[in-house]
């Protein structure tokens, strides 16, 4: 079996040992000088290419070559190199068919028309607000930056916030689509989508976002829904699908959806809304990631019909994130 690797060092022209070692040298002493001393052996860097492994590296090993691949996790370095995930690895270096798939996933109205990311906004609470004026906080002095070097004083206005997991999703959705396309992107927030909503849009958020509640209010043919759940502690949501599954969120998984819709297909046929959006803070994230990384995956379970997948991701890495479940819409007729 040959692995993704050997695939990608082929696109790297380090196929033999020896120009692999060199490479492998270089990103070791980046990560720590004494790493470098202990390069894969000869017939330990063959066994790689051909998947002849018990187990995936891990410790320094597992280190060094995410490190030279960036992008890459060492599980999807060790797939076969026909099943590996295709959004990843060098710019350019996706055959035509790869992209026209991307592109047919996207649907093309966004293909012709751009891609609008989008992302949720936040205020503070009017009762937060208030708090913070009776006791005598500037609103400039609302937020703060703790870790500063330096002991000037600091003024920040934010009439607005953004969530750093909603924009590291997005991030991870536009390199994809700026490796893949020539797609035109813009990128606005939620309630101006939602103002003007007479397109195609990929949406980052899930309850957070208007987005989310615009597909939840007008769709009568729903695949998820959003309920309230008391007894969930930090989180105070669960996710139910048309099909009567339920997904919750703990401390140590969070939950992510991926979900592709049409709007109005009578008018719109080739219009796509795709939400990248979970319950805590790594689901938008990993579901993000998962999208940007395995789009195939999704592509081949769904073909052109709607579809809401639900996925998993550890507290700690987006990249842990696992699909659980997909929910494909019947065809219509």
């Amino acid at each position: 079996m040959a692995t993704t690797l050997k695939a990608l060092l082929q696109d790297r022209h380090l196929q033999s040992h020896t120009d692999f070692t060199a490479e492998y040298k270089k990103y070791a002493r980046q990560l720590d000088p004494k790493l470098a001393d202990h390069p894969p052996g000869k017939a330990q860097f063959y066994k790689w290419l051909n998947g002849d492994i018990q187990a995936v590296p891990r410790g320094n090993h597992c280190r060094v070559l995410e490190a030279m691949f960036s992008g890459w996790t060492v599980e999807m370095l060790f797939q076969e190199a026909a099943d590996r995930p295709v959004a990843a690895g060098r710019p350019g270096s996706h055959p035509p068919e790869a992209a026209s798939g991307f592109e047919a996933f996207l649907g093309s109205e966004m293909v012709t028309h751009g891609a609008t990311l989008v992302y949720p906004t936040f205020e503070l609470a009017r009762a937060s607000t208030q708090a913070l004026s009776d006791a005598g906080v500037p609103r400039q002095h609302i937020f703060g930056k703790p870790n500063s070097v330096f002991p000037a004083k600091h003024r920040i206005d934010v009439p607005m916030a953004l969530a750093e997991n909603d924009v590291r999703g997005l991030m991870y959705v536009f390199s994809v689509l700026q490796r893949y396309t020539s797609i035109d992107v813009e990128i606005q927030s939620d309630s101006d989508v939602v103002a003007q909503c007479n397109r195609p849009f990929i949406s980052f958020g899930l309850s957070s976002n208007d987005c989310t509640h615009m597909y939840l209010e007008d769709d009568t043919n729903r695949l998820f829904t959003i309920q309230d759940d008391p007894e969930s502690g930090a989180y105070l949501e669960f996710l139910q699908l048309s099909d009567g599954t339920r997904y919750s969120s703990t401390d140590d998984t969070n939950i992510g959806i991926i979900a592709r819709v049409r709007p109005n297909p009578e008018l719109h046929p080739d219009r796509n809304w795709i939400y990248c959006a979970g319950l805590g803070p790594r689901g938008t994230t990993g579901a993000s990631w998962y999208l940007a990384n395995y789009w195939n995956v999704l592509h081949d379970k769904a073909g052109a019909n709607d579809f809401v997948a639900v996925v998993k991701v550890r507290s700690y890495s987006d990249q842990t994130t696992h699909l659980e479940h997909i929910l494909v819409a019947e065809p219509e007729e």
